[in-house]
C-alpha cells in the first residue's frame, strides 16, 4: 500500500479499525508498531491503498473513538 501514517495515541485500536471499516473505500491495514511502558499509549501504523482514504483519516483523526 502506497499511503501511510504513523500515530501515537491512547485511542483503542478497535475504534481506529472500526473507523477504517466504515469509511475507507479501498483496502487498508492497521498495525501496532509499539506500546508505552504503562501500556496506555500505542504507536499505530496505518496503510491505505487510496490517498483519499488517508486524507479522510487525517481529517477525522481527532474525533475517532470520542462520543459525539
Amino acid at each position: 500500500m502506497s499511503h501511510a501514517v504513523r500515530i501515537t495515541t491512547s485511542i483503542a485500536i478497535s475504534a481506529v479499525e472500526a473507523w477504517c471499516e466504515s469509511n475507507c473505500k479501498a483496502p487498508f491495514d492497521v498495525r501496532i508498531a509499539g506500546l508505552s511502558d504503562d501500556l496506555r499509549r500505542k504507536t499505530i501504523e496505518l496503510y491505505f491503498e487510496s490517498a483519499e482514504d488517508l486524507t479522510a483519516f487525517k481529517d477525522s483523526y481527532k474525533t475517532i473513538g470520542r462520543a459525539h
